[in-house]
């Protein structure tokens, strides 16, 4: 398995803290910059399944930001504001690299 597992970014809107040795995957916003590898699909705009697979087509569809993750996300694990319990784009990242 490539990537370790999700985390939750913590803290607050105004004060939001990357767990250590994660990466922030999400976009930019609350101090935090855009990731390579943020969901260009607001959940704003559509279901959140929608959006799911509206990123997965769009993710598979760039070979050389899906090796790009490969490399640099092997053996970490992904940050984003989602709940864990919740379907995220940092899962559907994970499938599709690892």
């Amino acid at each position: 398995m490539v990537v370790q597992s999700r985390v939750r970014v913590q803290g607050d809107l105004y004060h939001p803290v990357v767990p250590s040795g994660a990466v922030y995957v999400g976009r930019q916003g609350f101090g935090l910059r855009r990731s390579p590898w943020a969901n260009p699909f607001s959940l704003r705009k559509h279901d959140r399944a929608e959006a799911l697979r509206l990123y997965r087509q769009w993710l598979v569809g760039q070979p050389a930001l899906v090796e790009r993750a490969r490399r640099e996300l092997a053996g970490k694990q992904l940050a984003c504001w989602c709940r864990v319990e919740d379907a995220c784009h940092a899962d559907v990242l994970a499938e599709v690299i690892g």
